[in-house]
């Protein structure tokens, strides 16, 4: 059962001369239990809809829901109650331990002055240790890596007890293994504690390892919803960019460039890792993997033939030797 949904919804800008539209008739929903990613291009509209969807930005036309009651409907105090936000600015609480910025999660449930009785402290203390930084509970947030604070981010928003939990690029500025953990972590968050997780990312490999549901915003601003595997088999991975020098590869699960290819060759090779390498390093060099042309048959990297004659030690050679005869 979804627990946000949209109807109609219009989202873009409005001032006293116009009214300028970023997206518009969008009927989509949020379950809980579930990771849903937001793709699409730079300045589609990704951050302008989670903002709308949030409650910080009027839409233009059409509703949003949350448990049925119009966002409009709503308080401001009862929404930070539903749903709590994680933004994609670098944190600017370096004179705060992490213990301290977690608990401004509790703000929703302790009122204005903050007080915070003993089962505030014990949602704290389980919230960092829910995203793993416990060790650092008295650490400064000045002394914590990107992927550490963007963690205690995470935990100040587990924190505020929220349904649902909003995040705008949250792997923005981290490293490989920091977004990878990122990612798997708000996948278990979705899973064991029932929450509905929306988040924009431009980590499309590991977004389509690890969320359960796309919502894919087109080089037209349509927006595609769907189960992840449903949509990438549909082709709507195709429709982000509006550009031919890229392209989904439907079968590493990323995008590509697409260089143009002038000569072709055929390519015996059961290694698949062999294989998607050696591809890699022809395609980069205008060579067409296919099933026509010079016929290359590969067992390692250090045992390739050509037409039938042994003899190539390396990738490299490989190259060399067809970017010279074909």
């Amino acid at each position: 059962m979804s627990i946000i949904a949209t109807h109609n919804l219009t989202v873009g800008y409005r001032n006293a001369k116009a009214e300028s539209v970023v997206m518009q008739g969008l009927n989509v929903s949020l379950g809980r239990g579930r990771l849903t990613a937001l793709l699409g291009s730079n300045g589609i509209g990704k951050s302008t809809l989670l903002r709308t969807i949030s409650g910080a930005q009027p839409m233009l036309d059409g509703d949003v829901t949350i448990n049925g009651r119009s966002v409009n409907e709503i308080s401001r105090k009862e929404m930070s109650m539903l749903l709590s936000m994680v933004f994609t600015d670098r944190t600017q609480a370096g004179g705060l331990t992490v213990r301290e910025l977690v608990s401004l999660g509790r703000q929703p449930h302790t009122g204005f002055l903050g007080r915070l009785d003993d089962h505030d402290r014990e949602v704290v203390n389980n919230a960092v240790k829910a995203v793993g930084v416990s060790h650092k509970i008295d650490s400064y947030v000045a002394e914590l890596s990107d992927g550490e604070r963007q963690k205690v981010m995470i935990a100040k928003a587990l924190a505020q007890e929220t349904p649902v939990i909003i995040l705008d690029e949250p792997t923005a500025f981290l490293d490989v293994a920091s977004r990878i953990e990122i990612m798997m972590l708000l996948s278990e968050l979705a899973h064991t504690a029932d929450k509905a997780i929306l988040l924009s990312t431009h980590d499309v490999s590991q977004t389509l390892i690890l969320a359960d549901e796309l919502w894919v915003v087109t080089k037209s601003r349509t927006l595609l919803a769907g189960m992840t595997e449903d949509l990438i088999l549909s082709g709507a991975m195709g429709q982000m960019f509006n550009t031919d020098a890229v392209k989904f590869n439907m079968l590493t699960g990323d995008y590509e460039v697409a260089i143009p290819s002038v000569r072709k060759v055929e390519l015996d090779c059961t290694d698949a890792e062999l294989r998607r390498w050696i591809c890699n390093a022809l395609r980069r060099n205008g060579i067409a993997v296919g099933e026509s042309g010079t016929k290359i048959a590969a067992t390692a990297c250090d045992k390739i033939s050509v037409n039938g004659v042994d003899g190539i030690t390396s990738i490299s050679d490989l190259v060399d030797y067809l970017k010279n005869r074909i």
